[in-house]
This record gives structure tokens, C-alpha cells and sequence, in this order.
């Protein structure tokens, strides 16, 4: 019965006392970052070039968690390729991020699917990595929508189809031109 008391004064004491500036400070220091993109490195198919996401913190940076076998991914890609097409010259990159396959199957299915923006991929114990530090992308495909100076904006899990799921489609949009206009 004594527990019972205690917790609800608790409680009460939680919620009726304001936090002091020190407090609000601590928490400030402590969240400061938990928006921050986490930076990573990984080679392209394409141009097998390296694509450094901090290098990018100048620039809208649209993350898509995809793989070839993924039958949602690949209904994205001709929307992607429309998004890329619209606004990359005006600050949007989209890096379409393999969880799991290798440069020789990626290359591949390129010979199939048209993909105009670029295609990452990396050793898997990396891209293990990566995904731990997105929170764990536990179903793809998920994508991340990064403003400048590398924060995240929004997350998609599922697929972004124009055609299938409008409301999400015009909502990336919306969010892809009001952080470009930043």
C-alpha cells in the first residue's frame, strides 16, 4: 500500500513541477543530434564512384532502402526516376541504397531496370552497420527523406507509388520542395 502512495506522488510531482532550465538544458544537449543523419560511404554501380552522405549537407537527400528481389522496390523506381528527373537539378539527390545485394547482381538487373540515380552498394557487414544506425530498417522498402545540413525530415516505410498510394506520394512531394526552398 506504501508503494502505491509513493509511486502516485510521484507521479504527481512528475507531472504538477515544471522542469528547470537546467533540465531543459540536459535534455537540449542530450537530443541535440538525435535527428542527424548518420554519415556514411559507399560505392556507386554506375560510375563506381564513392558517394559520402556528409558531402551532401548542402543538398535535399532522398534515402531509399530497396533491394533487387524486393517487388515493391522496383514499382518505386520509375517514380524515383521521375522525382530525380524533376528536381536533382535543383538540389535533390536520390540514392537508392542496396541492403543486400552485390555490385555483379546489381549490375544486372541494371541491364533490365532503368535507374538514373545512383545505386549503392558495400560490403554487408557496412551496410549492416547503416542500418543499425537508421534505427533499423525493418522492412524495405523504407526511405529517408534528409533537408540540408544532413537531417532527417521524414521517413517512409513502404513503398512511395505515385499511382497506388497518392497521399504519401504528394506528401514526399510537398516535403522534397519545401526543403529545397530552404
Amino acid at each position: 500500500m506504501k508503494i502505491k502512495y509513493i509511486y502516485i506522488i510521484f507521479v504527481s510531482f512528475i507531472f504538477l513541477n515544471e522542469l528547470n532550465e537546467e533540465q531543459i538544458d540536459k535534455i537540449k544537449e542530450l537530443t541535440n543530434d538525435i535527428d542527424l543523419a548518420k554519415n556514411f560511404t559507399l560505392n556507386s554501380v554506375k560510375k563506381d564512384s564513392l558517394y559520402t552522405l556528409s558531402d551532401m549537407k548542402d543538398k535535399v537527400v532522398l534515402i531509399n532502402f530497396w533491394a533487387t528481389w524486393c517487388g515493391p522496390c522496383r514499382m518505386e523506381i520509375p517514380d524515383f526516376n521521375d522525382l530525380y528527373s524533376k528536381y536533382n537539378a535543383k538540389g535533390l539527390n536520390i540514392l537508392g541504397l542496396s541492403i543486400s545485394d552485390t555490385k555483379k547482381q546489381l549490375d544486372n538487373f541494371l541491364k533490365v531496370y532503368e535507374i538514373d540515380y545512383p545505386v549503392l552498394y558495400g560490403k554487408q557487414d557496412i551496410i549492416d552497420k547503416i542500418i543499425v544506425d537508421y534505427g533499423g530498417v525493418y522492412s524495405i522498402p523504407t526511405t529517408f527523406l534528409i533537408g540540408k545540413n544532413n537531417r532527417i525530415k521524414r521517413i517512409y516505410p513502404g513503398a512511395i507509388l505515385k499511382e497506388y498510394d497518392p497521399n504519401m506520394y504528394s506528401d514526399l512531394v510537398f516535403n522534397i520542395e519545401l526543403l529545397l526552398s530552404e
